[in-house]
């Protein structure tokens, strides 16, 4: 083969590959994440409260998991191209996350500094930390499966916005079951949930999309 057919291929291979992946993980992530949350949902139930007093902080929780899986989403999208940086795909997670402490603020400003340690550690956190990680391990796995028709050049970070994504649509099933309400608590260890699949996430990117 000529060099000049090769570099036409891969080229042509490339423009190609990008779309491919980022319509594939558009349309398997939330499939997986719906298919999971079911199951999950259909096994331990919503919480009882969800039509009076806990609906506004389930309904914080779901847009919590919503904005974050949306923002990684988009941050995996732009990755796949090889000529992307890790700047333009890390800008909407960033900015996520930076949000959160508006929760912790809100949590000081409603209740102030007495029984902050309380409301911070609540009585689950140990199913905080199980429990959305693995309702996060088959839309990663999803995930990065569909990622593996693209072209980018930053596979273990492009595996870390695969996790976040898929830990955001953990949180939203797992929101509408857990009843810590308090919002240092959400902020915290739904955070670091995500952060926990995130990491898994970067290993297997990694490890799978490199090319």
């Amino acid at each position: 083969m000529k060099t000049e057919k090769l570099i036409d291929w891969l080229a042509e291979d490339l423009a190609f590959k990008p779309p491919v992946a980022s319509k594939r993980i558009l349309f398997w992530l939330p499939i997986a994440a719906l298919a999971t949350g079911i199951i999950f949902l259909g096994l331990v139930g919503i919480r009882t409260d969800l039509t009076s007093t806990g609906a506004m902080p389930t309904l914080v929780k779901v847009g919590l998991g919503l904005v974050i899986a949306i923002a990684a989403v988009r941050g995996t999208r732009t990755l796949l191209r090889p000529e992307a940086s890790i700047a333009q795909g890390i800008a909407a997670p960033f900015a996520v996350f930076l949000s959160l402490s508006l929760l912790l603020a809100l949590d000081l400003a409603s209740w102030g500094q007495n029984g902050f340690l309380g409301r911070l550690l609540g009585k689950s956190i140990t199913s905080c930390l199980t429990v959305i990680p693995l309702l996060a391990a088959i839309p990663l796995v999803t995930s990065l499966m569909a990622l593996r028709a693209g072209a980018t050049s930053h596979p273990a970070f492009i595996g870390a916005l695969a996790g976040l994504a898929s830990a955001g649509l953990a949180i939203v099933a797992y929101g509408l079951y857990c009843t810590e309400d308090s919002p240092s608590f959400v902020a915290v260890w739904y955070s670091l949930a995500a952060v926990i699949v995130a990491l898994v996430g970067s290993m297997a990117g990694r490890r799978w999309l490199r090319w």
